[in-house]
């Protein structure tokens, strides 16, 4: 579920995106367009433009003019061009294990102790429960329609937050942590988790 606007005519409202996928997503709020109408969803810095196929019971189905990047609309941002670079090394990596052309360097794994393990364990589940009550909190402000269209880039903090919160929960539990930051599909935390550290 994440906080958007849907315009469409004199229709500007905000509206909740679920079952995204790269061709078409349901939609709910509390005033969407007709079926056959034309609209533009925008979510902070992505839009992408459309049709309505479907509307019932404060819901509508709507099907994109074009594919969109489900990633860049989870995190609300496009992805730079290191995202690019980053698949295209992952591309030719997958391309070298088929062919067998080569050796391709694992990355260390990392070690810990048991009672590091545990704690790592620990401190996942307890992030993994702050981010259940963040998107708890989110899903009932987001009820209020007042709330939702005064407040939209606010709520969608939320969504962003909690994506981050899910992210490290799953880092600390990993086996290899640097294979785990890398498959992060938010570039600005990657970015931020790989950049180098400062000179003392």
């Amino acid at each position: 579920m994440l906080a958007a606007s849907i315009e469409a005519g004199a229709l500007n409202a905000p509206v909740r995106i679920r079952n995204l996928s790269e061709t078409g997503a349901a939609i709910e709020g509390p005033a969407l367009p007709h079926i056959g109408a034309s609209f533009t969803l925008r979510r902070l810095d992505v839009s992408i433009a459309g049709v309505v196929m479907w509307v019932t019971g404060g819901r509508c189905g709507v099907h994109f003019d074009g594919k969109i990047c489900v990633t860049d609309w989870i995190s609300g941002s496009r992805a730079p061009l290191s995202a690019t670079r980053d698949q295209t090394r992952v591309d030719t990596i997958q391309a070298a294990i088929r062919t067998g052309s080569g050796f391709i360097p694992q990355a260390p794994v990392h070690q810990t102790t048991e009672v590091q393990a545990d704690l790592d364990a620990r401190l996942s589940q307890e992030l993994a429960f702050v981010r259940r009550l963040l998107e708890q909190l989110g899903e009932e402000l987001s009820d209020e329609p007042a709330v939702l269209a005064r407040h939209m880039r606010a709520l969608q903090s939320f969504d962003l937050a909690g994506q981050i919160l899910g992210h490290i929960a799953t880092i600390l539990i990993a086996e290899d942590r640097s294979a785990a930051v890398n498959a992060i599909g938010m570039e600005d935390l990657r970015g931020r988790l790989l950049r180098k550290p400062v000179a003392q």
